[in-house]
């Protein structure tokens, strides 16, 4: 063969080795180029589920757990890819804002909340504030309403006792046995206490002691005082000159008379209550004993926080058994200045009560001026009887001290004043003049003195009381002095 034969199939073999080469290139490419789309693929599926679960489960699950949740795991065909990446840090980027709207949200809820709550609790405290207030309101006006009532029901008390008291008086002028002298005589002591009762009401309700006193020695406040009580016999009173100021002279026979009252009812009835003195630097200390029963602590304590005003009840939390003996006492004691307290035991084993009157309040005997007849305190009474009474009435009570001894030269036994004082049985009448305690037929006197044919009857003191009628007369035609130029509250 020649030389260009074997050139040509040199060439055409190179040729085909060239296109074999080529084609087996172009295939190994083709499936390179295959198999890398079909890798494109699948990421970009991995890609769309990883976005697809983002959107709809990682993204929601990071909202509702506030961010604190694990970073998905990619698929593994994303694994080490750059969309892998890019996601991850999608995923990362997205757990960080979802954390922070989280924490937004959650300062302002609670900001919202605290604003709420303060909202809330003004607005409670400014409701409870209004409740209490209208609570108050309700309290205060129901107080108002039943010391008004109360107010009106004892005035009007008062009012029928005075009256009642002043047509006893008319009787003893009018019948002068010694039998209806005896009966009107109960009859009044009945009325007066039933006085005492309406009046004590009255000063609970806030009202004042009507009567008007004039200065008055203790003697006879102690006095006026058993003039109130039942068994005033049993009462053994010393004696003492020294006198009380016009304006508290009420107040002060008002809580003597509660003393005594007290010690009476709690003491055996065959017993006696002592009334005594006891003077110092800063004034003079009544002193009630009795021998009945002793007080117990708990009923010190709790007697001794009402009269020292710790506790202070309104007149409609008294209950239905209301004790008002010390709660009137310390109204006084509050009102004019004195004070009250209760000890026990005493020395005779029983209970003691104490009225002690500061030095303001007590005055010279000299200026004491004698207790008003029964038609000068009745004029007095005319002009004080308060509000809601019936009628303005006079208060009064029996004249039962009888006048001074006359000027016989030999009488059959001790002058009236002196027999019926040794008789010892000291009650008072409202206007402070010394109740006596009538007796039957009076000691044998000494035979040198002439007998007396009627001592002692009912009739001389009817005549007494008929001669101050007069009297009565002339001070009511008289211009009556004002509350304030006597001393004395309205």
């Amino acid at each position: 063969m020649s030389t260009l034969a074997i050139t040509t199939l040199v060439l055409l073999a190179l040729a085909a080795v060239v296109a074999g080469a080529a084609a087996w290139l172009t295939r190994r490419r083709w499936l390179a180029a295959r198999q890398q789309a079909h890798l494109l693929a699948r990421e970009q599926r991995a890609a769309e589920q990883a976005l697809d679960r983002l959107v709809h489960e990682v993204l929601p699950q990071i909202h509702r757990a506030g961010g604190r949740v694990a970073p998905p795991v990619l698929a593994l065909e994303l694994a080490g890819t750059a969309v892998g990446g890019r996601l991850e840090l999608v995923v990362k980027a997205t757990v960080g804002l979802a954390q922070a709207m989280v924490r937004d949200i959650q300062y302002a809820a609670h900001q919202e909340i605290e604003q709420a709550k303060r909202r809330g609790a003004e607005e409670l405290r400014r409701v409870h504030t209004d409740a209490q207030a209208e609570i108050a309101r309700v309290q205060a006006n129901a107080v108002r309403s039943t010391e008004a009532a109360v107010r009106s029901v004892s005035s009007a008390l008062v009012g029928m006792a005075a009256r009642t008291s002043r047509r006893v008086s008319e009787g003893v002028r009018e019948h002068q046995d010694d039998a209806a002298f005896e009966t009107l005589a109960g009859i009044d002591r009945t009325v007066q206490q039933t006085l005492l009762v309406a009046q004590g009401w009255t000063v609970l309700a806030g009202g004042k002691l009507t009567r008007h006193w004039t200065t008055t020695t203790l003697t006879d406040v102690v006095r006026a005082a058993m003039g109130y009580v039942e068994d005033y016999q049993r009462v053994a009173p010393q004696e003492l000159p020294l006198a009380v100021k016009t304006r508290v002279v009420g107040p002060v026979v008002h809580t003597l008379t509660l003393l005594l009252d007290n010690a009476l009812r709690f003491s055996p009835p065959q017993s006696r209550v002592h009334v005594s003195f006891e003077q110092g630097h800063h004034g003079v200390t009544v002193i009630v004993d009795d021998s009945g029963l002793q007080m117990t602590p708990e009923q010190l304590d709790e007697a001794r926080d009402v009269l020292t005003g710790q506790r202070t009840d309104d007149i409609t939390q008294l209950g239905a058994l209301p004790k008002t003996g010390f709660r009137v006492a310390a109204v006084l004691a509050r009102a004019y200045g004195f004070r009250v307290d209760v000890q026990a035991p005493n020395a005779l084993l029983g209970t003691r009560a104490l009225l002690t009157l500061p030095q303001d309040l007590l005055t010279t005997a000299a200026e004491a001026a004698p207790p008003p007849a029964p038609a000068q305190a009745q004029a007095q009474a005319a002009h004080s009887v308060p509000q809601g009474a019936l009628a303005p009435v006079p208060e009064s009570r029996l004249a039962l001290a009888p006048p001074a001894p006359g000027p016989e030269p030999f009488p059959a036994h001790p002058p009236a004043e002196e027999r019926l004082a040794a008789l010892g049985a000291t009650g008072t009448t409202a206007s402070g003049l010394t109740r006596r305690h009538r007796r039957g037929t009076p000691a044998p006197a000494p035979a040198r003195r002439p007998v007396n044919a009627e001592p002692g009857r009912a009739s001389v003191i009817a005549a007494w009381a008929r001669g101050t009628h007069a009297a009565r007369a002339e001070r009511d035609a008289a211009p009556s002095p004002t509350p304030d130029e006597q001393g004395h509250e309205a």
